[in-house]
């Protein structure tokens, strides 16, 4: 059954292209531009398979032929992965937790955040006039990876120049002598 793939003009794939080279094509365009999310085929049908034998041994090697393979690809919910992922990620909100954790929204109100993570250290002008310095010191560092806890140098943040709790001038009220 020949394929039809729809790519720009001028660009055109070889016809000896085996389902592993197109899978590493993938993978390697993935790399360089930077993309990510799950990819399902054939492997991962196998390896669902094999995880669901209680001897994986007892699987032939090359379990989906063409034509089971082809009745897989058939089927109402192989035809709605694709679709089923996207809905489970919005439900998980991941694109908005990746949004968060660059500072690009505000961590607070989703409110969209303009300027470096370290000068708004992920919250928009209202929530970071509104949140105290305490909790924005145990909060995850600006300057890091959106998880990671600050790195607490003598008197700030090494990576986002946040004032130390413990560097903070104390103050001690004294009577005043009339």
């Amino acid at each position: 059954m020949p394929l039809f793939i729809g790519l720009p003009h001028g660009v055109s794939l070889p016809r000896n292209l085996t389902e592993p080279d197109a899978r590493h094509l993938v993978s390697v365009l993935a790399r360089s531009y930077q993309w990510t999310g799950p990819l399902f085929g054939r492997t991962e049908v196998e390896a669902y398979l094999h995880a669901q034998l209680d001897d994986p041994d007892s699987l032939p090697p090359q379990a989906l032929d063409a034509v089971t393979w082809r009745r897989i690809q058939d089927t109402t919910a192989w035809k709605n992965l694709a679709a089923t992922a996207r809905r489970s990620i919005a439900a998980a909100d991941v694109l908005g937790q990746a949004l968060r954790q660059a500072g690009l929204l505000c961590r607070q109100c989703d409110t969209p955040i303009t300027g470096p993570p370290t000068a708004t250290w992920g919250l928009c002008p209202v929530c970071l006039n509104t949140t105290p310095l305490g909790d924005l010191q145990c909060a995850p560092c600006p300057g890091g990876d959106g998880t990671s806890h600050h790195r607490w140098a003598t008197t700030t943040c090494a990576d986002c120049h946040m004032p130390n709790p413990a560097a903070q001038p104390h103050l001690t009220a004294v009577t005043h002598a009339a």
